[in-house]
């Protein structure tokens, strides 16, 4: 098998078997056995437990940033509350998809080993990070009213880290897809100027 495609392998088993077992359950051995290669190999590619699921969160997150799209307030763009509804529902796509680390990003024990949860707190900071971004955008914009953009981003990612919690449970646990990014929407209402979600009950 040609190098990358083994690499790719062994990221996709671990990021299964991390799923099942669970992050501090789960040893190289565990990894290697699910993947069906040599220790040897394993370290090849990987230097221990810490660096291959430190890529995981990482490629998670790139996924994440990937479906962000910057408003565009041109005469020949699509409304802004349709703009912001796909970078929701874009979001909310690669959340229910990733259902595997969702189970290790929802489901994991805190506090049993700090360089575990620096690294959650770091890519829960990006995340914070990329909300605020978001926000102060939206108000150079005029689509976001007067808010402290950090205080709003905490209790938008808060709130949207239960929904996709609540959603991994599996089908039927919430709304499908396209009306759980509307009820997002809803939610969304407080941060935003009126003018901005005006006819997002008339989008398809």
């Amino acid at each position: 098998m040609e190098r990358t495609a083994r690499r790719e392998q062994v990221l996709a088993c671990a990021r299964s078997v991390f799923s099942r077992r669970g992050y501090h359950a789960t040893t190289v051995s565990d990894i290697i056995e699910e993947a069906g290669v040599a220790r040897g190999t394993f370290y090849l590619y990987f230097k221990s437990k810490r660096s291959i699921f430190d890529e995981l969160l990482d490629e998670y997150l790139r996924a994440i940033l990937a479906q962000v799209r910057r408003v565009d307030l041109g005469p020949a763009a699509e409304p802004p509350v349709r703009q912001v509804l796909g970078n929701v529902e874009r979001i909310l796509a690669v959340l229910l998809e990733s259902t595997e680390m969702s189970r290790i990003l929802f489901h994991e024990a805190v506090g049993l080993d700090a360089d575990f949860d620096r690294k959650l707190a770091e890519f829960y900071g990006e995340i914070v990070k990329l909300a605020q971004g978001s926000l102060r955008l939206g108000q150079q914009m005029g689509l976001v009213r007067d808010c402290d953009v950090r205080v709003a981003a905490l209790c938008i990612v808060g709130a949207v880290k239960e929904v996709v919690d609540a959603a991994s449970a599996g089908p039927g646990a919430l709304p499908d897809q396209r009306a759980l990014s509307r009820e997002i929407m809803r939610f969304l209402d407080g941060v935003f100027v009126p003018a901005a979600l005006a006819g997002l009950e008339d989008q398809p």
